[in-house]
Parts: C-alpha cells; structure tokens; sequence
C-alpha cells in the first residue's frame, strides 16, 4: 500500500469519532493561457514563438510581466500550473485570479501559484507572469558604453587575458512549457458510493492483476446525462478523461489527510436513472489507468514500416535479408596474341570470395589448338595446365561456376606467355538487424557459423554484408549498458508514460536485492504489460499495481 501519514494512521485506528472522507476528482482539462502573438499585456516581455514560451525582451531589463486575457472555463473547478523556468538570472513569480463572472476577474486577489500545484478555479480566470532580475551585470565593449549595472574589462598588463562570469540558465530569461491544466473536483455530496477498489496479486510471476472501479453518483440535476443542458462534461470529448480516487480522514481541526487510493480512465457513464419515485444515479465505470497504459505497445515499426524494436543490452538478433548484389567478373589481357577471353555469365560465379584467376597460354596456336592453364595465386602454383582453348559454345569450367571461352581473331591466336587476369567478385548478400544504432557487434553467425570469411557490418546502420552463399544470419549486438532487469522494466514503463508511478523505493530494493541480474531483451510491436511479465516470470519478480502505484519485488526463496 501507499505510505500514509500519521495523522491518517491516528485516525483510520480511531475505534469511533473518525471522520471518513472520499474525494474524486476528474482530468485532464485544457485550459486556455492565451499566450501567442499579441495576447495579453507585455511589458519588457514577449512571446517566445512556441506554446507555452515568455521571454524577456533583449536589452537592459531588470524586471517583466505578463497578463493573460481573461479566460473562460467551462467545466473545470480547480487548476493544476506548470512550467520550467529557464531564466536562471531571474526570480518568476506567478500568480492567478478567478470570479464567477468576466467583470469579477478585475476585482478577484491575485493568488500566488506554484509549478505542479492545485488551486481553486471560477469559471473565468486571469494568469500573471512577473520576472525580477537577482543579477544585475551587463558586458560592454567600450567603457565609454557602461551605465550603473554594466560590467567591462581593462587589459591589465602585463598579466595576460582576463576572467568572465556568467549566471545559470538561458539568456534572455524565459519560462517555457507554461501550461495550465484543468481538473474538476466533484462535490463530495453527490458521491452516493465511492466502490470498491480491490488489488490482486499473481503467485507465478506472470500475471499482472489491477482493478476497475464504479463511482455512483447523484443524477438528480441531470448532471450525467451526455447532451444534456446540465451535463457536468458539456462541450468536450469525456470519453476516456481520468479519474482520481482518494480516501480521506477528516482531523478535529478540519484539515484532511487524503490518500489517493486510485486511478482510473473513464469508459462509461451507465446506470442513469432519472424516473418518477426511481433512484437519480449515475456510474462512472473506469478502468485501471495504469493497466490502460500497459497495454500500449512497445517496439512499435515507423509509419513507413520501418522495424524499431524495444532492445537493451546485448542479444542475438536474427538477421533479415534485405538484398543481393550478383557476382561480377572483370577481365584484363597481357600479351601479343589476338585473341580475346570471354567469361560466359559472371553473375554465375558461385564462390565465397573474390579471387583473380591467373590465365596463361602455355603454347602457341589458334583457338582449338593452343592450350592453357590457371592458377589462383598469380602463377606460384597452377590449378590445371594443358587444358584446350574453346571458342563459344564449349566454353571450359575453370570452378565455381566460372566459365571461360576464347574468340578468334585475324592473326595468331594465342602466343604462349599471354595472360588474361579474371576478377572474380562473389556476390553478395544483404542483411539487417533491426533496432540500430548499436554500442557494438561482436560477433556474426551464417548457418551457426561464427568464423566465415568475408563478414562485414556497421554498428550504426545494423546492416551486414555476407560475401558468396548465404542461408540465417543471426548477430550478437549490444544496444546499451542496461542490462539490469528492473532499469529495464523502467524504461518500458517510461515508454508508454508511466514514470511517475514507478514507486522508487520498491524498484531500488528490487535491484539491490539482485545486483548480480544481467539480460537483454528485444520486443518487437508487444504490449508493455507482456513485455514486463516476460522478465518477470524468467527473473522471479513479482510486480504489482498498489493505489496508483507500480511496484516490483525479488523472490529470493522465501515463502
């Protein structure tokens, strides 16, 4: 379970006088800051060019601000601000104020907020920006251009060069990522039963157990009728919108300590009855949000098809082949004699390497008469000697496929000593393993075989090139460093969105409890959740989904 606080402790262990509270909230909401081009007022400030961006104009500004239009909300009741501040010279404050109606904006308190908070939301709402510097230094090249908060150097000779200080962050300051989220609070009088949330945890490290839920809720105003004039999700798309549970205890001083219990993605509305002297009920039906994203999935191709596996370090990734390129052959002549030697169909040549046959005229004569011989090491040792010249059609098979034959021409044919030097390129098959860029391939197999000849790859592209025949091709690549299961298991989760349920105490002990646990893994277009049961049930781990938390746990042998 979640770690609750003390003061929930206290009061849940209370055997009467506590006070039980229950709070649901749904999101997210868009809401509008109205920041782009001219929106707002602007001073020292303006819009960065990308949603969510406020910068400080360029020049001698100490302080900005920005204030938004005034905005409307249609259905949320709290907002949730947030930003990164990159204005690392500069202090951001940022504030909001919101009425029941457009003309109240102008009278409401400016609240002060803070990046990941919550607060409370009219229907109309006003957002402030106020930017102060904490250092004040500017660099000039001239003395001559300073004012009072300039800073400039002086060639102090004869020491040589000079010092340069400068402030974090970047220049000129900005916040960027500037968003306000929308959340609806539902009143707590209106939640006729909150359901039951149950957790369920698997025995055979394979199965991932997490709940649904069914909020009932008062429909007395219509308030859950879709298209309805009261309808509380009125001008949005509802469907699958996120549902937040909490359980609560009120304290004697009327403070609550809520523990969210919960998290859901909305599914259905059921269950509206709205009849004369019948029940006025709504069900919002969801299921396990954190289950939803787990059935994502991973290692999913490109829209062009492109294959992008999930992979992590090192595996044996079979091959596929994407291409031939034929086997070629090139002849050159040495010699006085007019005859030409032609090769029949280079594509034919079947070896496994490229090899320059040596052929010599070992008599005199015409083509018929004369005799020839090759070799493979350019004369140092002769494969055949004697062997007949052949005009077409009788062409001679030297080996692997090679065949030659000889064309007349007027004069003598051949003189003994000519030379024809024949290339011989083996063709060459292409493969590639999915998933590169890769740390490294240490090792290739063709037909099981790790030490053929004439193997070439690139670690960047996961291409190889096989020189001469080829059948499977399968290659021992290393993607990254993480080959611990559980840095694994957060990396699926943070792949389909789900890093901030990660419980890290939980994932941390797991891990020291298996220091020694080293894997790879390839998933390729599979469910996050399959993917995660696949190292679980080969690791011994259990994982388990605990009121909005993920959690994962080593079976070390005990019971």
């Amino acid at each position: 379970m979640r770690e609750a606080t003390a003061n929930y402790l206290q009061e849940e262990a209370r055997p009467r006088g506590a006070k039980p509270r229950v709070r649901a909230v749904i999101y997210p909401f868009d809401l509008d800051l109205g920041l782009a081009g001219s929106g707002g007022t602007f001073t020292n400030t303006e819009y960065g060019g990308e949603a969510g961006k406020l910068a400080m104009q360029a020049g001698y500004f100490l302080t900005g601000s920005w204030i938004s239009p005034v905005m409307q909300a249609y259905t949320p009741n709290l907002a949730a601000p947030a930003w990164i501040d990159q204005a690392g010279y500069m202090t951001v404050a940022v504030s909001l104020r919101t009425a029941a109606t457009y003309e109240g904006v102008a009278g409401a308190s400016w609240v002060p907020v803070t990046s990941g908070g919550e607060y409370d939301l009219s229907q109309y709402y006003q957002v402030k920006v106020d930017l102060n510097s904490t250092i004040r230094a500017w660099a000039v090249d001239e003395a001559g251009d300073a004012d009072a908060y300039s800073a400039y150097a002086v060639d102090s000779a004869p020491d040589p060069g000079y010092d340069s200080y400068a402030s974090d962050g970047e220049f000129p300051g900005n916040l960027q990522q500037f968003i306000l989220t929308g959340k609806m609070l539902l009143p707590e009088s209106e939640i006729f039963s909150p359901g039951d949330v149950n957790l369920e945890m698997a025995i055979d490290f394979q199965n991932l157990r997490t709940g649904s839920n069914r909020l009932v809720l008062d429909n007395r105003s219509r308030q859950w009728i879709p298209g309805g004039p009261n309808f509380y999700l009125r001008a949005i798309p509802w469907y699958k919108k996120q549902l937040k549970l909490y359980h609560g205890y009120e304290l004697p001083g009327g403070q609550v300590e809520w523990q969210l219990v919960y998290i859901g993605q909305l599914q259905t509305i059921s269950g509206m009855a709205h009849a004369w002297e019948g029940a006025h009920l709504a069900h919002l039906e969801t299921d396990d949000y954190i289950r939803i994203l787990l059935d994502k999935k991973i290692g999913v191709p490109d829209a062009d098809g492109t294959k992008r596996p999930f992979m992590r370090g090192y595996y044996r990734a079979k091959a596929e082949s994407t291409g031939t390129t034929d086997a070629s052959c090139t002849v050159v002549k040495i010699g006085s004699g007019v005859a030409s030697l032609h090769v029949v169909d280079q594509t034919k040549y079947s070896g496994q390497a490229d090899v320059n046959y040596l052929v010599q005229a070992d008599s005199t004569g015409e083509v018929g008469a004369a005799t020839f011989r090759w070799s493979k090491d350019n004369g140092q040792t002769w494969e055949k000697t004697g062997i007949t010249t052949e005009g077409q059609g009788n062409q001679v098979t030297l080996e692997n496929g090679l065949e030659v034959y000889f064309e007349s021409a007027p004069g003598t044919d051949l003189v003994s000593g000519d030379q024809w030097i024949i290339t011989a390129q083996a063709k060459v098959v292409h493969y590639k393993i999915p998933g590169a860029p890769f740390q490294a391939i240490t090792s290739v197999w063709v037909q099981d075989d790790d030490s053929r000849q004439g193997v070439i790859f690139s670690e960047n592209s996961g291409e190889i090139w096989v020189k001469g025949a080829a059948g499977s091709v399968e290659a021992r690549v290393v993607k990254d460093d993480t080959t611990h299961p559980v840095d694994i298991i957060e990396d699926i989760l943070a792949a389909v969105g789900l890093s901030e349920f990660i419980n890290a105490d939980a994932f941390a002990l797991a891990k020291s409890d298996t220091l020694f646990y080293h894997i790879g893994v390839c998933f390729a277009d599979l469910e996050a959740g399959r993917a995660i049961r696949e190292i679980c049930s080969r690791c011994l781990f259990d994982f388990w989904v605990d009121c909005g938390e993920i959690k994962v746990r080593a079976y070390l042998g005990e019971n």
